[in-house]
């Protein structure tokens, strides 16, 4: 099989407050724009487990002061990515469709693996991204419509979206504070995670599907 990305996305628990994991925010950000200009790629190997497979450091064509240094740290530390063989991480090769698969389910398996790892100041750096996001629709829609002439506010009609359901997660997780919550409400809060999860692995769908991969 050739190079293949690896992702992954997850959706933890902590305590009774579910929140979502940067990592989350930093890989489905990244992917949206990654579709349109090429930027990202990510090795093939990751099981979504704490432990990273090349724990002794990062990408030997990753400099420390590269832009995406510190997230790519991030996930490396939790075995989200990993490099290939040789210790590159290829950055600049594109994202595929089987890359996105590939994020999202190691995604799941970290948050189902680590729920006790999440803090609710994740969910302002899952809002944080969105909106870095959004303020890139405009040039993401420039580059889809010139290479498809195919319109991008479906893209941009996720994006709102998220933003909304991340505004109201976040005022649901602010009144729980550290208070010790039941298994029904996590159940609860569990299903609208997934829900928000939803909207935006939909960020991705669309951005592909207006690419036609």
């Amino acid at each position: 099989m050739g190079l293949k990305s690896l992702y992954c996305l997850p959706i933890p628990l902590r305590e009774g407050v579910i929140t979502v994991k940067k990592i989350l925010f930093v890989i489905l950000g990244v992917a949206v724009l990654s579709t349109a200009v090429g930027v990202l790629a990510w090795a093939q190997t990751g099981d979504g487990h704490v432990t990273p497979p090349n724990a002794g450091g990062l990408f030997t064509d990753v400099p420390k002061n590269h832009w995406a240094y510190d997230d790519l740290k991030y996930l490396s530390d939790r075995g989200i990515i990993t490099g290939l063989p040789g210790g590159k991480f290829n950055g600049d090769q594109a994202l595929t469709r089987y890359s996105a698969a590939a994020m999202i389910a190691r995604a799941l398996k970290y948050m189902q693996n680590n729920p006790e790892s999440v803090t609710p100041k994740d969910l302002d750096t899952l809002k944080d991204l969105i909106f870095k996001v959004s303020d890139n629709l405009s040039t993401l829609q420039k580059q889809v419509n010139s290479l498809s002439g195919t319109n991008a506010s479906a893209l941009e009609s996720r994006v709102s979206q998220n933003a909304q359901a991340i505004s109201k997660l976040q005022s649901q997780t602010a009144n729980q504070g550290t208070t010790n919550v039941s298994k029904l409400e996590n159940r609860v809060n569990a299903n609208f995670i997934i829900s928000l999860t939803a909207l935006l692995v939909g960020i991705i769908g669309v951005a592909l599907a207006t690419m036609g991969l």
